[in-house]
């Protein structure tokens, strides 16, 4: 689209080529197309939660119910909880968000607290309520 855009600027206004220019738009198309292939995807099934947050996770990282001590579905400031959105590490853990203020907040057996942001609350709440009992309190 990027690309589009700059053919199109080029055919109506030509101007010499220059490195001064080309470099920082190469720069700026690959930031910009690496924020929007920035992806969460979260499955909660009987085996526990999945998440994958793409490109930053090449493969799933599941978390098993029987690892899990608790597990909740949440609404919080991305911003003073956690920095910020996308993969974050901070004093209350990891976190995997893209937008919005409600998540899963995970805590696993050995201490580790993990928020995964979802947009999909309601439907959240009803699946980790079906596998609560699966849940290594």
């Amino acid at each position: 689209m990027i690309a589009l855009v700059a053919v199109f600027i080029y055919q109506r206004y030509p101007f010499k080529f220059n490195q001064e220019f080309f470099i920082p738009f190469v720069v700026l198309s690959i930031v910009i197309g690496f924020l929007f292939s920035i992806n969460l995807s979260t499955r909660i099934d009987e085996y526990g939660i999945h998440v994958k947050m793409f490109p930053f996770h090449l493969k799933t990282v599941s978390y098993k119910w029987s690892e899990l001590h608790r597990v909740e579905v949440v609404e919080y400031n991305p911003i003073t909880e956690y920095g910020g959105w996308g993969l974050r590490i901070s004093r209350k853990g990891k976190a995997f968000n893209v937008k919005g203020y409600k998540g899963i907040k995970l805590q696993t057996a050995d201490g580790r607290s993990r928020m995964i942001g979802t947009q999909k609350f309601d439907e959240a709440k009803i699946e980790i309520e079906q596998y609560k009992s699966l849940i290594n309190e």
